[in-house]
Parts: structure tokens; sequence; C-alpha cells
């Protein structure tokens, strides 16, 4: 789905949920388009994060990224994707990354000492911020644990999913990553994150689950049994 070329990442005509109608390709529409159009704003951040132990490999694997991340926003409305567009845009014209604020602030509990160097970097986080993020990172916990009882086979190939299980040899939990990408977001995504969120629970939905049966169907499987019973 995803080529690249000179380093740069370019897209097929291909839908992003793989449907194809009669054989044939069917032409992206305005929504999936949008969806790309992030996942490429975040890439070109991403590209521009630097590690001090070098280039990470998954900044030369775009295909991975670019299924990964459009999974998540697979899940939400047109609303929130265009304001968190919007978010990515304006961040580049003002020379932000948003991307490297994530990774920083996801290194707290990982590598304090550089977080101490690089939090200086951070936008300052209001308490009213905080709060909201708190509550929606609870909701993905249960979600969180409900995808590991139903689907563990699945569950343990990603991240460990507390802060507390944090560290250098297991990395950034499920919930850090969480908490810090909402405190990338504008208040006014962060709101309809929110509300989205809200209305989920409220349908006896889980986006996790959602996002993750969305990566599987990325890899050829048509259900998230399906890749549960993959050997």
């Amino acid at each position: 789905m995803l080529l690249t070329e000179n380093g740069q990442v370019k897209r097929s005509e291909v839908r992003l949920e793989n449907n194809k109608q009669g054989g044939h390709m069917t032409e992206i529409t305005q929504r999936e388009q949008c969806i790309f159009e992030i996942a490429r704003l975040e890439w070109e951040m991403f590209q521009k994060v630097y590690n001090t132990g070098g280039r990470a490999s998954c900044q030369d694997d775009p295909d991975t990224f670019f299924k990964m991340r459009m999974s998540q926003w697979m899940v939400y409305s047109d609303e929130l994707l265009h304001s968190y567009r919007e978010d990515c845009q304006k961040a580049i014209l003002e020379g932000r990354n948003l991307i490297f604020e994530k990774y920083t602030i996801m290194m707290e509990t990982t590598y304090p000492a550089e977080y101490m160097n690089l939090k200086q970097y951070l936008p300052v986080y209001t308490e009213e911020q905080k709060e909201c993020i708190e509550k929606i990172v609870q909701i993905h916990l249960k979600w969180d644990q409900e995808m590991y009882e139903k689907y563990p086979e699945i569950r343990q190939k990603g991240r460990v999913m507390t802060t507390k299980e944090d560290s250098p040899e297991n990395g950034s939990s499920m919930e850090s990553y969480l908490r810090a990408e909402l405190l990338t977001f504008s208040i006014n995504t962060l709101e309809l994150f929110e509300k989205e969120t809200n209305d989920a629970i409220l349908r006896g939905d889980n986006l996790l689950m959602e996002t993750i049966k969305n990566e599987t169907a990325f890899y050829g499987y048509s259900s998230l049994e399906e890749a549960q019973n993959q050997k």
C-alpha cells in the first residue's frame, strides 16, 4: 500500500480498509485522504526527531508507521480528524514538533535524566488539560484490559500496559504513550477526543480494540479472532 521513493512516502490508490470492488481498486475518499495526510504530517515530524543513540529503525519503516497511525485515526470522526490535522499543520508552521514533544514526555518514566534536560522545550500544560487526559487514560486502560482478556496473543505483541511497568528495557507503556500523545493535542482536539471516548463508552464500544482490528486488517486478517489464532 505504501511505497518509498528517494526516501519519500507516496500513496498508492488503495482504500484504507483494503476494500476492493470487482477486483478493481476504488478511488480514495476525502476522509481517507485526510487520514493519510495526518499520518504524512506525523511522519514528516518523526523524521526530524533525533535519538541520542542514533536513528531509530522505526524511522526507516514508513509502511509500518503509516499502518499503525492510520489504524488509530480511522476510528474517529471527521471533525476530530480535521481538528488534529490543523494541530499538525499549525505546529509545523510554528516550528514545533509534536512527535518530539510526545517522545520527550514519554522519557520521564524511562530516561528521567534525559527528560530533565529536554523538558524546557515542552509547552506548559494546564491542570484542566491534565485532568481531562487522566479521565481518558483510565477509560483506555479498561479497554486495554478487555483487549488483553479477549485476545491475549495479539495484545502481548504490543507495548506493556501501565506506566508503572515503564523502564529502559520495557520501553514506554500504552498508558504513558497515550498520555503523552494527548498532551500534544490542542484544547479543541482534546475536547473532541474526550467526547468521542465517552460516546463510545455509552455505545458499549472499545475504540482501542477497533484500532487494533484495523491494524490486523492491514496485514490481511479478516477479524481479530483470525489474527488471535494465527500461529
